[in-house]
């Protein structure tokens, strides 16, 4: 039985140290509630921190989500609260973090992030603490049976969908002002259908100036809730915008690299188009269906006015409805080669900027010009016919129009001799008519949206669809990397669609803190086998284990965590010298930095600069030499303790005289039980390492120590 704490929570906030990641060491108290065992690796692994390095309360989410939890936001009072809402993650003031456990009387048990065991605290205290919003934790038991879900639970858990429903207390409000609004229009054909047919003949004049005010507050409301439905839907759209927004970007960074496809212009294409998704789903749908389920009330109302009249404008809508539903098909296939045009072209875009001094170097700006040319053309072909087919659905849609209202008014000039209808009733008529007819004549305008608008749910459905790293592993135990002990057995691995494998049945041992070098010819498999060591990509075939453990069992974060793969490309982003060093790290504080720069002998660059840190460095590094750039991608891999270093081709772009200052600088960086290995066509490399591997078309020919190996190379040279 847990007894109650003696550390009141006044006390604990203020007399606790610095806090470290207190969100991350709540949500693994919240796992392990339900029999799951995460590590901070996992836990963090893919997900947007702050400033300081910690998980934002807006990432928790997403957080339990790839850890198989479901999570939801209650807001309200502690007292208030079902038992249904626990456990409970609660944001205190001053971004602290506790999980709330269970609430009987007054009294809370709370479990403390650094702590082992829950303790009780009264619940006034943690009431005064307590922002007013928190995320509750719940098992997800349905994932098993999704498909057995009626339709609006399914609903609920699609990605998009999901998101939807969850502001659907906003699009309540919308749809209530648009019906409002609709019901406000019913004001001026009824007024002027009283002015034609009560004031003017008896002259009434300060009847016109009531019904006058009347209408005109009317309108004032009108305007003031078209105000407020732009702002409702403006607002729920931009909550379900951030959401997805993120989602989207989550799961392009989370990929896998062996499931990627496609060119870069086209998945960026892909991405963007979202928001037109969004904003049909969020705002044009809500307020057309509104006014379609209006349109029978409108019809209502002019039967009720002028009788058999009412069937004209219902002739009419059919005859819209069907032309726009013929129409829409035609439009549907323009608007997938719409977007595959768009797309070709984001891609060619995408291309020509990042390889511009490429495209100068060789002359062949002419040759993308012409292909841009290609591209926009078919793209231009397209939109034409596109704009075509909506100008005829808007040409009929006015005839439409202009022909129900000729024939309202022959109607009604027959029913008015026979003394059925009045004047006034003739003009309410006509004008309750066009209105009705507003809706439908977007109709086509409208489906062929709603298909466009399908076609690209679709197209993200399929990055949707791809695996997501982060769910890689061991979903109970997660193992931890200890030593960093590497075995391959009969190793293979295949790039996708590649007809051969680039490594064939490789058996190596790594013992940790051992000095290797990798040496072959080009397109050998040297690369590929640290990017497979170090977690980039799973193996295809064989066995890696890493301390006796198979590597899939790790988390990839855990795996990329302890081992460091740079490549021979120098990645740099563009921003500042810091930001680019901190990418290498979750939390650094000004003095890692400095180290990681004085280790890797990147100060010898960067320090004489009067903006330090703060120096952009360009796009892609730009504003810096193909040394400078090897020399702080050092630095960034040394920013945070890795139990093994693969560095592809790292003095490619030096000098020799540079080359041998790096070389200094990475064997003083070194821990003694730290594993390098090098992947190197440069001689001057291999006088760091102690073994020495040959590869040639992915198979390992020789493997020993250094001298032993390179004797062997010179004799077989010299025969």
């Amino acid at each position: 039985m847990l007894e109650r704490s003696t550390l009141s929570l006044a006390e604990w906030l203020d007399h606790q140290g610095a806090p470290g990641d207190e969100l991350v060491e709540s949500i693994a108290h919240a796992a392990r509630h339900f029999d799951r065992s995460p590590g901070v690796v996992s836990l963090r692994a893919g997900l947007a921190v702050d400033e300081s390095g910690r998980l934002p309360f807006h990432q928790a989410e997403s957080a339990l989500d790839q850890i198989g939890l479901l999570s939801d936001h209650v807001r309200g009072r502690l007292d208030k609260w079902r038992p249904g809402n626990l456990p409970a993650i609660l944001p205190l003031r001053g971004g602290r973090f506790l999980l709330l456990m269970d609430i009987k009387g007054g009294d809370a048990l709370v479990q403390l992030p650094h702590a082992q065991e829950a303790v009780w605290a009264p619940l006034s205290d943690l009431e005064g603490y307590f922002t007013g919003e928190a995320l509750v934790v719940m098992a997800d038991h349905g994932r098993e049976r999704a498909e057995e879900r009626p339709w609006d639970e399914r609903a609920r858990q699609h990605w998009f969908w999901r998101e939807v429903w969850r502001a659907r207390g906003g699009f309540g409000y919308v749809m209530l002002a648009a019906a409002i609004i609709n019901l406000l229009a019913f004001a001026l054909p009824l007024f002027t259908m009283n002015v034609y047919d009560r004031i003017i003949p008896n002259k009434a004049a300060s009847s016109l100036w009531v019904l006058g005010v009347g209408v005109m507050l009317a309108f004032s409301l009108d305007f003031a809730l078209r105000i407020a439905r732009s702002r409702l839907v403006d607002e729920a759209g931009r909550e379900i915008d951030e959401r997805l927004s993120q989602r989207l970007f989550e799961k392009v960074l989370n990929t896998p690299l062996s499931a990627r496809s496609g060119s870069t212009g086209a998945l960026a294409r892909r991405v963007s188009e979202f928001e037109s998704v969004r904003e049909f789903f969020t705002s044009t749908t809500v307020v057309l269906v509104v006014d379609i389920a209006f349109l029978f009330f409108f019809v209502a109302i002019i039967a009720l006015l002028g009788g058999w009249l009412a069937i004209v404008p219902v002739v009419m809508m059919a005859i819209m409805a069907s032309a726009g539903w013929f129409l829409q098909r035609s439009m549907a296939r323009l608007s997938r080669d719409a977007q595959a045009d768009s797309s070709l072209q984001s891609a060619a875009l995408v291309e020509a900027i990042g390889g511009i001094e490429t495209l100068k170097a060789c002359r062949a700006e002419g040759r993308m010009l012409e292909r841009w040319r290609r591209y926009a053309r078919m793209s231009a072909a397209t939109q034409e016919k596109l704009r075509r087919l909506s100008s005829k659905s808007v040409t009929l849609a006015a005839l439409c129009q202009q022909v129900t209202s000729i024939a309202l008014v022959i109607g009604g000039f027959y029913m008015f001799a026979a003394g059925d209808i009045s004047m006034g009733a003739i003009i309410a008529i006509v004008m309750l008519a066009g209105r009705s007819l507003a809706p439908v004549g977007q109709l086509a305008f409208v489906i062929v949206r709603a298909r466009q608008a399908m076609t690209t749910l679709d197209s993200l459905q399929t990055l949707i669809d791809q695996p997501d790293e982060r769910l890689d592993g061991a979903r109970g135990i997660i193992p931890k990397i200890r030593k960093g002990a590497i075995v391959a057995q009969g190793l293979e691995f295949a790039y996708p669609g590649a007809s051969q494998p680039s490594l064939k049945g490789v058996d190596l041992r790594i013992e940790p803190g051992e000095r290797i070098g990798i040496i072959g010819r080009v397109a050998s498999g040297k690369s590929t086998l640290g990017r497979v060591i170090c977690g980039l990509y799973p193996p295809t075939g064989g066995l890696l284990t890493v301390d006796d453990v198979d590597s899939r069992q790790y988390h990839p974060h855990e795996l990329r965590s302890a081992f460091r793969y740079v490549g021979q490309d120098a990645e740099l982003f563009s921003g500042s010298v810091r930001e680019n060093l901190l990418l290498g790290a979750r939390e650094a504080s000004e003095e890692k930095l400095l180290e990681a720069l004085e280790r890797s002998g990147a100060s010898r660059f960067f320090g004489r600069d009067a903006a330090g840190f703060d120096l952009h460095i360009g796009e892609r590094g730009s504003r810096l030499s193909g040394g400078q750039r090897s020399f702080l991608v050092m630095a960034r891999a040394l920013v945070e303790p890795a139990k093994l270093l693969f560095l592809d081709e790292p003095t490619g772009a030096m000098d020799n005289q540079t080359e041998n200052l790096f070389i200094d600088h990475l064997e003083k960086a070194l821990e003694p039980d730290q594993t390098l290995i090098v992947s190197t066509h440069r001689h001057a490399l291999l006088r760091i390492v102690d073994r020495l591997i040959v590869i040639d078309q992915g198979v390992v020919l020789a493997d020993g120590p250094r001298d032993e190996i390179i004797g062997q190379l010179q004799r077989g040279a010299g025969q």
